[in-house]
């Protein structure tokens, strides 16, 4: 069971997110002096450098939990040059300890512990690193460091010799509104610096080494924006280490690890479990069927990396999400579509190549699900064959648990429908943002029988809202899919006019697992 939770989670974890590239490199930086840095670390993939990280005890590395895709099997110690490796500096990887609560960098938590085959010898070229108080705090604009083999350039490669560059700390609130500029709220116990208001940051290949403020390992090198390392742009995100030194000292503390290389998870994964799961399902932000972006604008290319046109011989008919690598959410009502395959990886379906298209295997409607007015208007396709992730296709995150969204709250809604009433689908997609509705002004406004389990937003006091042509899109707030276009009153879009409704995603996180966890078993 554990084996297979593993799997599954690591098929997630470049889930939800979004555009945000994972890994770095020192951008603008100098060659690192030979007798300074002494705790850096490569973590390799058979002797091959994949991120960085840094020691803090004789047998324990601290990198990014995100590493954890490429499967490190050992560190390099001792030198600054990864040309100069011999047995002496390698050490091999016995247990990678990722945080319980990881599930993909934007989700935060992103920190992993790495525990050595054996002890490092201290000396004039090893040293550990100092750990931050927990009370720590760091000033904004103050100066820190960051190093790394990473990218020098965009689009480059690796280097040899450990490269290192200033940067400065970024106030939060000024980070955390740069961030929501493009469309990504960004997690707790985060630190910014770099990237902004700066030519200097990190990029590919150096997530998992520290940002070194004042002597000590305050972060740990998390993402940036889009494989976009040239800078200024957005800034740039470590792990606050001083929010982990509980866990990590717990790890640290911990007896009888096994030299079969695996994971520290193991231990405690049976009270985690069900928890984990469903942490998986979710960290993955009308009367008419069907909906049309109304009011909108054209999306970013860079953002909604997750939208799927869920289509039949003839075409785009619904919209849909991709929130694993095999399969797409999308509205119950579409299945009657008669449905033949999904296209992903595009905003434009217009002349669309073989590449990005999936044909559907298998249609997963809720059982309980009769029309749009009983609810229930949920559904799941498994692809034929997985979707490749990369930079243009990503998965989207579900809720963790059932939620309740306050009044008012901003979400965005986007498809490919029509752009006014009576109209037709478009090639490009489209987007809007509309507010949530409080519920019971929805079933006041609404006639009788509103069924449960739904949101209410957009199309009701406002200009924005959607139409046919897109149902089954997802309603996207905070980073996460928390709802499904179902239904508006009798094709109006013609705004504002009556709320629109979207199925509660996260009353069927149960629903969603079992599907999911019935398709693995099934492979």
């Amino acid at each position: 069971m554990m084996h297979h939770l593993r799997k599954f989670l690591l098929l997630h974890l470049l889930t939800c997110l979004r555009q945000n590239a994972l890994g770095s490199e020192i951008i603008h930086g100098k060659k690192a002096p030979d007798d300074l840095m002494l705790y850096m670390a490569s973590v390799q993939h058979n002797k091959g450098h994949v991120c960085g990280g840094f020691l803090i005890s004789e047998d324990f590395v601290v990198t990014a939990a995100h590493c954890d895709k490429n499967e490190p099997t050992s560190v390099v110690l001792g030198t600054h040059n990864l040309k100069k490796v011999d047995n002496g500096t390698m050490r091999d990887v016995v247990k990678r300890c990722k945080h319980p609560r990881y599930v993909n960098h934007t989700c935060g938590n992103d920190i992993m512990l790495l525990k050595l085959s054996r002890k490092v010898q201290l000396n004039n070229r090893v040293q550990p690193i100092q750990l931050p108080r927990a009370d720590n705090k760091i000033k904004v604009k103050g100066k820190c460091r960051v190093a790394g083999w990473g990218l020098t350039k965009t689009g480059g490669k690796v280097v040899d010799v450990l490269q290192v560059a200033e940067v400065p700390i970024v106030n939060p609130a000024v980070c955390k509104r740069e961030w929501k500029e493009i469309r990504v709220n960004l997690p707790d116990n985060v630190i910014c610096a770099g990237g902004y208001n700066t030519t200097k940051g990190f990029c590919q290949g150096d997530s998992g080494g520290p940002l070194v403020c004042g002597g000590t390992a305050a972060g740990v090198v998390s993402f940036n924006m889009r494989s976009n390392c040239d800078y200024p742009n957005v800034p740039n995100i470590y792990t606050d280490v001083s929010k982990y030194l509980a866990w990590i000292k717990g790890i640290l503390k911990k007896k009888n690890f096994s030299r079969r290389q695996g994971t520290c998870l193991a231990s405690i994964m049976h009270g985690l479990h069900k928890f984990l799961l469903f942490q998986v399902v979710a960290c993955l932000g009308q009367g008419a069927r069907g909906s049309e972006i109304i009011d909108g604008e054209k999306a970013p290319e860079n953002s909604m990396l997750y939208m799927a046109s869920v289509q039949n011989k003839g075409g785009h008919v619904c919209g849909g999400f991709l929130v694993s690598e095999d399969f797409v959410m999308t509205a119950a009502h579409c299945e009657k579509d008669n449905l033949t395959r999904v296209v992903l990886g595009t905003h434009n379906i217009k002349n669309v190549d073989e590449g990005k298209i999936r044909y559907i295997e298998k249609m997963y409607k809720h059982e309980s699900y009769q029309d749009v007015w009983t609810g229930k208007d949920i559904m799941l396709l498994k692809l034929s064959r997985k979707a490749e992730l990369n930079k243009k296709l990503q998965t989207t995150p579900l809720p963790r648990s059932e939620i309740h969204l306050g009044d008012n709250t901003k979400c965005y809604v986007a498809g490919w429908g029509f752009i006014k009433t009576g109209g037709r689908v478009v090639d490009e997609l489209r987007v809007v943002d509309v507010s949530v509705i409080n519920p019971r002004v929805c079933r006041e406004i609404l006639p009788p029988g509103l069924p449960n389990n739904v949101i209410c937003a957009g199309g009701y006091k406002t200009k924005k809202g959607f139409c046919q042509g897109d149902s089954g899109g997802p309603l996207v707030c905070g980073g996460t899919a928390v709802g499904i276009v179902s239904f508006n009153w009798e094709k109006n879009c013609s705004y504002p006019h009556l709320p629109n409704v979207y199925t509660d995603v996260s009353k069927y996180l149960p629903w969603i697992k079992t599907i999911l966890k019935r398709s693995k078993r099934s492979e």
